[in-house]
């Protein structure tokens, strides 16, 4: 039922009648009577004296919250009209208890401030330029240490006395031999765990034999690189953060641009040539103790001789899985090397710091080297490799 508003006089008051139902689809013909209610009461009585006012509901009355919100800035309104009294006793919508308690929850609800609402507003868009030019210097730093990098690496490639052969071979082996125990260990038993799951699969269908495809395959293109760069990227990111924040924290780095040597050919290229040189013959030696575990299982679970396995290894494996490994493990080792030297360099002053970075370069490492994985994983199967 539509909102209705009557307006009826007698001896002493104006009666306002109010009726249907006041909701959001009030029609413009009511709103505009409601603001010309005065104007219809001052020129019905033509008289300067004040007048009251008297609201009074029908049985069809009804309102919502809209409608309160009106009809309470109306009452407002008329309360501020010098020559209109309201007849608070015998207003109807504050003795209606639906009405009554719609508009008290009104009365009680505060706008909004602007200004804090400004305040607010500015202060996200403050914070938002704050984080874009966070990152905007990272980009900075980031692409001005890879220049500096590259054009160092160029520089030594030209004379290779600017490359320390004795820091490169003691980073091979901090970084990388003494990584070869904990990494053959780790790959032999993803070995065992893979074929033992896949065996107990095939065997349901009466294809155990391909347990060794299956296990090869996986391990030469996708286990052993990735589970080795993972074990790289947590003992050497953060062992090369940390030393080269400790370095810039103690100013060890500023001395030697004092002293004339350039930190990039001292601390960075040794260990990124490391870990590019040698990473792929520690991934070779992950692929063959993730094979023996898998030759294991074979042997302890579906009684696959070792004979039988490397023969059919030989047979039904092609090369290329194993060169598809074997070669992202350059590309692993500098995806590591360049985190964690990064992260090492930008430390600021102070120990939070080191730590801070510290976790960072690994995090960053691992989850850029699975990147990297996921994606190489993709193009080659797209092209058929």
């Amino acid at each position: 039922m539509q909102a209705s508003l009557e307006i009826s006089y007698d001896s002493t008051s104006a009666v306002v009648l109010l009726g249907g139902v006041w909701d959001k689809d009030l029609s413009r013909h009511i709103l505009r009577r409601l603001e010309s209610v005065w104007d219809s009461i001052a020129k019905a009585r033509r008289e300067s004296q004040s007048v009251a006012v008297c609201i009074r509901l029908k049985d069809s009355f009804d309102l919502d919250f809209c409608g309160g919100e009106i009809l309470l800035r109306w009452l407002e309104d008329l309360k501020h009209q010098t020559k209109i009294k309201l007849e608070d006793s015998q207003n109807a919508l504050l003795i209606s208890q639906k009405s009554k308690r719609i508009l008290t929850i009104l009365q009680d609800k505060k706008a909004p401030d602007k200004t804090a609402i400004t305040r607010e507003f500015i202060q996200w868009h403050l914070d938002t330029f704050k984080i874009l030019k966070n990152w905007s210097n990272n980009a900075l730093m980031t692409f001005g240490f890879l220049g500096e990098m590259i054009y160092n690496f160029l520089i030594g490639l030209i004379n290779p006395t600017n490359i320390r052969l004795k820091a490169l071979l003691f980073q091979v082996q901090e970084a990388l031999i003494k990584a070869i125990p904990i990494v053959s260990l780790a790959c032999f038993l993803i070995g065992i765990v893979v074929a033992y799951q896949g065996s107990l699969q095939l065997e349901q269908f009466g294809a155990s034999i391909l347990i060794v495809e299956m296990s090869s395959m996986l391990t030469l293109r996708e286990m052993a690189p990735i589970i080795t760069a993972i074990i790289i990227a947590g003992r050497s990111a953060s062992a090369f953060s940390a030393e080269i924040g400790m370095m810039r924290a103690t100013q060890e780095i500023d001395a030697m641009n004092v002293m004339g040597f350039n930190p990039i050919n001292f601390l960075v290229l040794p260990r990124v040539i490391a870990l590019c040189a040698v990473l792929p013959l520690v991934v070779f030696i992950a692929d063959i103790f993730g094979l023996i575990g898998a030759m294991f299982v074979s042997q302890m679970q579906l009684g696959i001789s070792s004979e039988q396995f490397i023969e059919r290894f030989l047979q039904m494996v092609e090369m290329r899985h194993f060169w598809i490994g074997f070669l992202k493990a350059p590309f692993f080792g500098l995806i590591i090397a360049l985190i964690g030297c990064y992260h090492g360099f930008i430390v600021a002053k102070d120990t939070r710091s080191i730590g801070i970075h510290t976790t960072k370069s690994v995090v960053e490492s691992i989850f850029c080297v699975i990147a990297f994985d996921a994606l190489c994983s993709v193009l080659f199967t797209q092209i058929g490799w």
